[in-house]
C-alpha cells in the first residue's frame, strides 16, 4: 500500500514520505493552490507501505506529551531579542546547540524562497530569525539530519509541529543527540500564495528581504529591495491594505489539513514548544505586565525540560502554569475552523487571483470599514 490514495486534508506536506521511499517513486509536487502533495509513480512503486509507517497525519496519542511546566522567557541580550520573534527563544536555543559543536535546522528566507537550512555557525543562525507565515520546503532535509546524527553531532530542529512529526517518524528511534523543537502553528499559506501577492503590491520588483514582524510582535509584513523597504502593511493599523496577511490573520489561506490539525492542542508532539506568550499575566511583584515580545517555552519531555534549564544562562526564564499558556493561546486548544470564508477561498483560488480572492471574501470587512471611514470624515462616529 502507498499514500497515493490520501486525501489533501489528511496531508500536511512533510515530505518524509518522499524521503524514506527505498525506490524514490515519490515526488512532491504542487497542486493548484501552490500545496505540495506526493506524487507516486506507480510503475517503479513495489507496494512496501513505507510511505504510511511514515506519514504522521493525523496524530498519534503515542507520539504526543504532556508539557511539564511552562516558561515566559525572553534574551538578555536586547539587541539580538528585537531582531528575534517574541522573547528570541529560537535563537537561545540554536545558539546552545552551536556552541556544543552541533547543528541547527530551521526555516530562512532567501528573498521570497522560504525554506530550512542547516546551520552550523552563530553568523548564520541570524538567518533564522523572524517569523516566517508560510509553509517552508523541507525537501531533503530529512536525510541531512539523519547523517548528522550518526556523527554524533547535537542537533536541533526547529519547524511546525507536523515538520517534528514527521522528522520522528523518518528518524524512527530518536537518540539523545537530537532535540525537537516545534512553533506554535496557526496555519500555512503556500509559497505560491506568497509570490503571487507580492507580484501584484510590487510589480517588476525583486525583493531580497521579506519580514512578518517588527519590533516587539507587531505584525506588519514588509518587503526590501537593497535594503529599501518598498512595501509596509501594518495588520492592526491597516488591516485591509495587505491581502496576504489579511487572509492568514482571518485564517482564509490555509492548507485544508490546517483545519484538521491534530498537534494543535495541549499534548505536544516535540521536546520543546516555543511560540508567543499570549495572555501572560503580572511577571513580578509591582504588578508590571508583560510586554508583548516574550516567548512562551513549553518543555514537554525530560530532555526538553533540562534543556531548557540550561537556557537560564542567556534568557530571564519565569516558571508559569500550563494552563495560563494554554488559556491564552488557541492552537493549544484547537485548530483554525474552516470558515465559510475559507471554504470560499479555496473555491475562487487560483481561478481568480489571490488578491482578488482574499478581497472578495473580506468585502464585507471592506465595506464595514468603507462605512467607518466616510462617517470619520462626517464627524458621526
Amino acid at each position: 500500500m502507498s499514500i497515493s490514495n490520501k486525501s489533501k486534508s489528511d496531508c500536511c506536506g512533510c515530505n518524509a514520505c518522499s524521503e524514506i521511499c527505498p525506490k524514490h517513486c515519490i515526488d512532491m509536487q504542487t497542486d493548484k493552490k501552490g500545496f505540495l502533495y506526493p506524487n507516486v509513480d506507480q510503475s517503479i512503486c513495489i507496494e512496501c507501505g513505507a510511505c504510511e509507517r511514515v506519514c504522521p497525519f493525523p496524530a498519534s496519542e503515542h507520539d504526543l506529551n504532556s508539557p511539564h511546566t511552562a516558561y515566559a522567557a525572553w534574551l538578555k541580550d536586547k539587541e539580538i531579542c528585537s531582531a528575534s520573534s517574541s522573547g528570541g527563544a529560537a535563537y537561545a536555543i540554536g545558539s546552545r546547540v552551536l556552541e556544543k559543536g552541533g547543528i541547527v535546522y530551521g526555516c530562512a528566507a532567501n528573498g521570497v524562497d522560504i525554506r530550512h537550512i542547516r546551520v552550523e555557525n552563530i553568523e548564520d543562525l541570524k538567518k533564522l530569525q523572524g517569523s516566517k507565515y508560510v509553509q517552508s520546503d523541507v525537501r531533503g532535509l530529512f536525510s541531512e539530519v539523519r547523517q548528522d546524527l550518526k556523527k554524533g553531532r547535537p542537533v536541533v530542529f526547529i519547524g511546525t509541529p507536523c515538520q517534528v512529526a514527521g522528522l520522528k517518524k523518518f528518524i524512527k528511534n530518536i537518540p539523545d543527540n537530537l532535540l525537537l523543537v516545534d512553533l506554535i502553528c496557526h496555519g500555512t499559506p503556500s509559497q505560491q500564495m506568497l509570490r503571487e501577492h507580492i507580484a501584484n503590491v510590487v510589480p517588476d520588483n525583486h525583493i531580497d528581504n521579506i519580514s512578518f514582524r517588527e519590533g516587539d510582535s507587531q505584525f506588519i509584513l514588509s518587503l526590501s529591495q537593497r535594503k529599501e523597504k518598498i512595501w509596509r502593511a501594518d495588520v492592526w493599523s491597516e488591516p485591509l491594505k495587505d491581502m496576504y496577511y489579511r487572509a492568514f490573520m482571518d485564517g482564509i489561506s490555509y492548507r485544508p489539513s490546517c483545519h484538521v490539525c491534530t498537534f494543535a492542542r495541549a499534548e505536544r508532539v516535540s521536546d520543546i514548544t516555543i511560540g508567543d506568550f499570549w495572555g501572560l499575566g503580572e511577571i513580578d511583584s509591582s504588578g508590571n505586565k508583560a510586554h508583548s515580545g516574550i516567548s512562551l517555552i513549553l518543555p514537554a519531555t525530560a530532555k526538553g525540560l533540562d534543556f531548557t534549564k540550561e537556557l537560564a544562562e542567556d534568557m530571564e526564564l519565569i516558571e508559569r502554569t500550563v494552563a495560563e499558556a494554554v488559556d491564552g493561546n488557541n492552537q493549544l486548544r484547537h485548530p483554525v475552523f474552516a470558515s465559510f470564508g475559507a471554504r470560499l477561498f479555496l473555491r475562487l483560488y487560483p481561478h481568480v487571483s489571490f488578491d482578488m480572492a482574499v478581497r472578495i471574501v473580506t468585502l464585507k470587512m471592506f465595506v464595514r470599514c468603507y462605512i467607518k471611514k466616510i462617517l470619520g470624515h462626517l464627524g458621526l462616529r
